[in-house]
């Protein structure tokens, strides 16, 4: 293979110019068989409260020059130590997106809410498929990420981004499926402005009353030093990982994902004047970073507890009852 074969497989979004649409269909109608029967699942009273631990770094022990796992990841496997080795009350489900290559959301919500489709009908074949299911079964998310750029890693922007197929996206039947061109698009507008005048457009919030929690490594808790450059005044005084469980929060929130409104993050840093290759061993002298982020899933588990027992009816949406 050349570079340019590579490319054209690997960066072509438009499938459909490769793939037969048909072959497409069936891989779609798979694809919403697991959902239906992962949300299925999610609605039995009698089962182990499931725990989706999602790692969001791109460091591994085996694929990468670190040759070791990531702090936040660390963080947050050390932080379920307690809830482990007990299946008949939790299900723990492991992921590291590292080992998925999704791709990036084509932003189809943003020319026309009607033209987002659940399950997401932009990559039928994309791993993301396999990710829905498991959130759909989830009792609690909790991430893990790295502070890259003051934001989380690119790799858990990318899988929060392509959740948005689960928040009101439109069923898209196998009998339903098409490519996504004009002709389709125009459709899907057609559609959804006559259902409106009829006061009967769905909103299909699928993630509603699950809970999420946050675990986030930097190298140091907060720049502070002063360079040629930095010569501006913030427009926040929060910390890297601050800034990173705000952002998270506030997205996941919207798709309604509830938060203990005490223990919602835990944070792990290091000596910013010490090589990073000292990190694990600086966290390791700091027990306390550990145990906070047992209370912040401790405290994100006993709320899905709570809200399994009394769930709090869909409201609406995060806007005050008024998304559209």
């Amino acid at each position: 293979m050349n570079p340019k074969e590579f490319v054209q497989i690997r960066y072509n979004t438009e499938w459909y110019l490769e793939l037969e649409v048909e072959d497409a269909r069936k891989q779609h109608a798979k694809n919403i068989k697991a959902c239906v029967e992962a949300d299925e699942y999610h609605k039995k009273p009698d089962r182990p409260l499931v725990i989706l631990a999602v790692y969001g770094s791109g460091r591994s022990s085996f694929a990468s020059c670190a040759n070791e796992l990531s702090n936040s990841q660390v963080l947050l496997m050390s932080a379920l130590e307690p809830f482990r080795g007990q299946p008949d009350k939790y299900e723990i489900i492991d992921i590291a997106l590292r080992e998925y290559n999704n791709e990036p959301c084509n932003n189809c919500y943003a020319a026309a809410s009607a033209l987002c489709g659940f399950p997401c009908n932009c990559f039928p074949f994309d791993p993301m498929q396999e990710l829905y299911p498991l959130v759909l079964k989830c009792d609690v998310m909790l991430c893990s990420t790295g502070v890259n750029q003051s934001a989380m890693s690119s790799r858990l922007k990318i899988f929060l981004d392509r959740l948005i197929s689960l928040d009101g996206g439109f069923y898209v039947s196998a009998e339903q499926f098409a490519s996504k061109d004009s002709e389709w698009r125009d459709r899907c507008i057609a559609t959804s402005v006559n259902l409106s005048k009829q006061g009967q457009l769905p909103y299909d919030a699928r993630m509603w009353g699950r809970t999420a929690a946050y675990f986030i490594s930097s190298k140091d808790e907060k720049n502070t030093m002063e360079t040629v450059v930095r010569d501006y005044k913030e427009i926040t005084d929060l910390s890297y990982i601050q800034k990173v469980a705000d952002s998270l929060r506030e997205g996941n929130a919207d798709y309604g994902f509830f938060h203990d409104k005490e223990h919602w993050y835990a944070g792990v840093w290091a000596d910013p004047n010490e090589e990073m290759c000292f990190d694990k061993q600086y966290a390791s002298a700091h027990p306390e970073f550990t145990e906070n982020a047992k209370l912040v899933a401790a405290a994100a588990i006993s709320l899905a507890e709570k809200l399994r027992l009394n769930p709090i009816p869909f409201d609406g949406g995060a806007r005050g009852g008024k998304r559209t």
